[in-house]
């Protein structure tokens, strides 16, 4: 047989299997395709309860951090970086005089910018800010009129404490006990119950919160201050958690 008619007779074997293949894989799909989809259709979704809490510890207030913000300004940047040095220089002085420890002292490096005020024009501006931990509620209020004496007038306290890592941890223990709870309720009133975390998020804040114990104590001088009365750090942890929930 002519060698040309058997390699067509070859090709239009291949063509017809090929067919026969593609109309066998159509069949297959047409007859498995329903269950395939059926199949993934039916599998059950977990059901999920979703539930934010908070958590809050009160701890006192042991200590106070000053911040004391060193700033001048000039038309020449010389004079403006030389009359803030001698700022910087006090501050260092009383530092030491009032033995408050080097690792109570955070202090950020002097910056120097040209700038225009309203009233002195254009001119060159100095700004540093250093932050002092103070334990002595006395020893603050007497650095501030020193300050304030000797050409200091940016500065500002806020109350904090030595045992907030502490307390943050207390406060989200209880936020999650809290979300344990609600979660509890919830799947109790929809007939089920409170299954495996699913998913987890949490987030710090703290907040001073003024305490009125000891307000009714009599001023025994004119030299009293507000500051003597305990302070409380409100310490709030906030979880939004996702729990499973079963029959």
């Amino acid at each position: 047989m002519n060698v040309t008619i058997l390699v067509v007779i070859q090709i239009h074997r291949t063509i017809l299997m090929t067919q026969k293949s593609s109309i066998h894989l159509l069949i297959v799909f047409l007859f498995l395709g329903p269950m395939i989809s059926t199949g993934v259709a039916q599998q059950p979704t977990p059901s999920t309860i979703s539930v934010q809490a908070s958590g809050e510890v009160e701890i006192p207030a042991n200590l106070i951090q000053f911040h004391v913000n060193i700033t001048q300004f000039h038309t020449d940047p010389k004079e403006a970086f030389s009359r803030h040095k001698e700022l910087e220089n006090f501050l260092t002085d009383l530092i030491l005089e009032e033995d408050i420890s080097e690792r109570h002292i955070t202090a950020n490096p002097i910056s120097i910018s040209q700038t225009r005020r309203q009233q002195e024009g254009t001119g060159f501006e100095t700004r540093q800010q250093v932050s002092i931990r103070i334990d002595d509620v006395t020893q603050f209020e007497n650095m501030q009129l020193t300050l304030i004496e000797n050409g200091f007038t940016n500065f500002s306290g806020n109350f904090s404490s030595t045992n907030i890592s502490e307390a943050q941890d207390e406060a989200l223990d209880k936020a999650v006990r809290e979300a344990y709870r609600k979660a509890g309720i919830l799947a109790k009133a929809s007939g089920k119950s409170v299954g495996q975390v699913v998913s987890l998020e949490y987030g710090t804040t703290s907040d001073v919160t003024p305490r009125t114990r000891g307000l009714q104590v009599a001023f025994e001088s004119a030299d009293r201050t507000l500051l003597e009365f305990e302070r409380m750090l409100s310490i709030r942890e906030q979880v939004f958690v996702v729990f499973r929930i079963s029959e």
